[in-house]
């Protein structure tokens, strides 16, 4: 059964890699407005340092003055390099972060469960779900801020035993926030939630640490808190 597993493991990854790669540049048709924002300034900003508008190595994206959060963009930038201006180098960070969700999955649910089993049926429903696919086929920051709270809930269960796991948790919060707007109210929620749900074992943690990650995770956030008060 343990060689089954560990076939079945990668196996749900490539399965996952596969369906969200096949077809990426040419499924959906054509690029979205959106999509087509993140692409030019991506390229602006890989020449140039700046924006379409001039703004230098943004944390906020005007484009059609709908004021996106800039991280996504500036992973499509090491992919327009290795794959060129076109469709497909857009939408690759969205379809690499989903296959990491499903990897993140499985981590999860065996972290949460004790059953690697179950963390295989789990990472292979969302490796096929239709929603996950259709999120993961298109220049969707949304994919990319699931894939980063997955990950922030299950390196904090795993600081719980190793506390220096605790900051990637917090990273990943923070980043989900600089990658999609609605992160900015729930990636934190979700953090206080687990901070809730599991204190006895955080608060028993040395206060260093404690202490640290928040100190770590204001840093983080101090060019976004500074975007923030300076352009309301």
């Amino acid at each position: 059964m343990r060689q089954i597993t560990k076939f079945l493991f990668p196996a749900i990854i490539l399965l996952a890699a596969v369906l969200r790669l096949w077809g990426l540049g040419s499924v959906p048709p054509s690029p979205d407005w959106d999509e087509a924002a993140l692409g030019y300034n991506a390229y602006s900003l890989y020449h140039t340092g700046k924006d379409e508008y001039g703004a230098y190595l943004p944390v906020v994206l005007r484009s059609f003055d709908d004021y996106k959060p800039a991280l996504y963009m500036y992973f499509v930038i090491p992919s327009i390099q290795v794959f060129g201006l076109n469709v497909f180098a857009v939408r690759f960070p969205a379809a690499f972060f989903g296959v990491l969700a499903v990897l993140g999955t499985y981590f999860l649910v065996k972290e949460l469960f004790g059953n690697k089993k179950l963390g295989l049926v789990a990472a292979f429903l969302l490796a096929i779900s239709p929603w996950h696919i259709q999120f993961s086929h298109a220049a969707f920051e949304a994919s990319v801020g699931m894939a980063f709270n997955l990950f922030a809930v299950l390196f904090f269960i795993k600081g719980l035993q190793k506390p220096w796991m605790l900051f990637l948790s917090v990273l990943s919060i923070v980043f989900g926030m600089y990658v999609y707007q609605s992160e900015k109210v729930f990636a934190p929620l979700l953090f206080l939630l687990l901070v809730f749900v599991y204190r006895k074992q955080f608060f028993s943690l040395p206060k260093k640490y404690i202490a640290g990650l928040v100190v770590f995770g204001l840093v983080l956030l101090l060019p976004l808190g500074i975007y923030t008060l300076t352009n309301t």
